[in-house]
């Protein structure tokens, strides 16, 4: 009788079994997602059925905007954002012309691809100051906070309360005591120290009258979910004249590598000029969809007549509440374009497959196409995922460097001495689907000079990952890291 009772039991969780994994597969098949990352889901659901479940709802919902409201919702943003902005897109036509006719005339598909994100517009008159460690950065950042007069916006992956950001606490309560505005947005998933040790350190800067909120998307379906869908933008926006934004977030690790590395290489840039109102428009759209006040006004918007400099530069966002993956299309169109060299560094390397072939084709085309990654990982499976990729690029004769004098967290492309990308996205499926990011492209040959003669410079502290060297790789370690390679989705 009992052992009757035992075959019944088991039968039905076969049963109900099948049928969860038919509906799952049913499921993600329906969210049309790219082969590799639908086979590496269904293949999570399979090894490991409960736990891939909650896996799933955490990091996999490749939620997107559903219902009428939130459709109006973001159609009335962008309407409030082309109006305030619209003397810039007024511009737009000669700037590309001259794009066209100029220095970018071998890369006319490149510009047409770029135009055809309605949502980013094309500027002209800006200065762009390139800082290449968290010293610089933070040093040059807290002389332009200290001059603020109006106000003051943020917003950042990751927000400590440490020696670098108290600092940052104590100029911007004194801004506040001066009548400027602070506004800042951060992560509550990059920052959850913060807000688990950290409550102090918020309390006093809300306590001053600065405005200090976590970013929870409106558009996701619930806080829990919206978790997943981080919002790694880097941006400073001070009295509308300066911007800043690039790979660092507000920590004292981002100058001195401490305690994890013995330093921290990364890249983040200063803005001058029309570009400015592009990042301001980022913020202001993130601070209404989080506090619904709207802050798409003239005055924080104001024109710079004393910047003069022909250079133009274009800013692109995206998220998992964008119509199109508008930066992994800059990246394959940035890397396909290239006719002579392309330099890309990225500390994460799981790329999706368009991207991987566009690399494999560069190379193979004759294009000097280097890839340059961390050697000293932070995240263990990501750096193990990343050599299940190698292998096929080396054939193909990409160029692939590990950065070895501490962590490298730069995230920039350079093409041709013409142009080039520097931002917040790594080169990762989770940038690519997941997470809001931001990068300014560049159309300067003397900063794209700069930018790939930095990149020689790290070559000092790099080791070069030969064909060689990984056909040495045991099979054991070759198995771990395909095996790694299934989680892609989630790295």
């Amino acid at each position: 009788m009992f052992s009757e009772i035992i075959i019944d039991l088991s039968w039905l969780f076969t049963i109900v079994f099948f049928l969860y994994m038919i509906s799952i597969i049913i499921f993600i098949i329906m969210e049309n997602r790219d082969a590799q990352s639908t086979f590496s889901w269904i293949l999570i659901f399979i090894l490991l059925p409960l736990f891939g479940l909650l896996i799933y709802i955490f990091f996999g919902r490749n939620w997107r905007i559903h219902s009428h409201k939130k459709k109006a919702f973001k159609e009335d943003l962008y309407d409030e954002l082309k109006n305030t902005l619209m003397p810039i897109h007024n511009k737009e036509t000669a700037i590309i012309a001259q794009l066209k006719e100029g220095g970018m005339s071998n890369h006319k598909k490149l510009i047409d691809t770029l135009h055809s994100f309605e949502e980013a517009s094309f500027t002209q008159h800006n200065k762009v100051k390139i800082l290449q460690n968290g010293s610089k950065k933070f040093a040059a950042l807290e002389e332009d906070l200290k001059k603020a007069t109006k106000y003051i916006h943020m917003e950042y992956f990751i927000w400590r309360d440490d020696v670098l950001t108290n600092r940052i606490k104590e100029i911007l309560v004194d801004r506040v005591n001066n009548g400027v505005k602070v506004r800042i947005l951060f992560d509550p998933a990059g920052s959850s120290l913060m807000l688990i040790k950290g409550r102090s350190y918020l309390k006093e800067l809300r306590a001053a009258g600065i405005e200090i909120l976590p970013f929870f998307n409106s558009m996701a379906r619930s806080k829990f979910t919206a978790l997943n869908n981080i919002n790694h933008h880097k941006i400073v926006v001070i009295d509308g004249q300066v911007a800043y934004t690039g790979g660092m977030n507000m920590g004292q690790e981002y100058i001195d590598g401490k305690p994890m590395y013995k330093s921290w290489r990364d890249t983040h840039i200063r803005i001058e000029g029309e570009a400015v109102h592009s990042l301001q428009a980022l913020f202001v759209y993130s601070w209404k969809a989080i506090t619904g006040e709207s802050l798409f006004d003239k005055q924080y918007f104001t024109t710079q007549e004393n910047i003069t400099n022909d250079l133009p530069m274009q800013i692109l966002a995206s998220g998992p509440d964008s119509s199109q993956s508008t930066i992994r299309q800059l990246f394959f169109s940035m890397i396909m374009t290239a006719q002579k060299k392309v330099y890309i560094q990225s500390p994460y390397f799981v790329p999706d497959t368009t991207i991987f072939e566009a690399l494999k084709l560069s190379a193979l085309s004759g294009v000097d196409t280097r890839v340059m990654v961390t050697g000293v990982p932070d995240k263990k499976v990501a750096y193990w995922a990343a050599y299940s990729f190698f292998e096929e690029l080396l054939q193909a004769g990409v160029k692939i460097y590990h950065y070895n004098a501490g962590f490298i967290h730069s995230k920039t492309i350079s093409v041709d001495e013409t142009f080039c990308t520097i931002g917040t996205t790594n080169l990762d499926l989770r940038s690519f689907t997941t997470s809001h990011e931001v990068n300014a492209v560049i159309f300067d040959v003397e900063t794209t000079k700069e930018l790939e003669q930095d990149f020689i410079n790290d070559l000092n502290q790099c080791t070069e990952l030969t064909l060689d060297e990984y056909n040495n790789i045991k099979p054991v370690v070759k198995f771990r890291n395909s095996l790694c390679r299934l989680l892609a989705p989630l790295l």
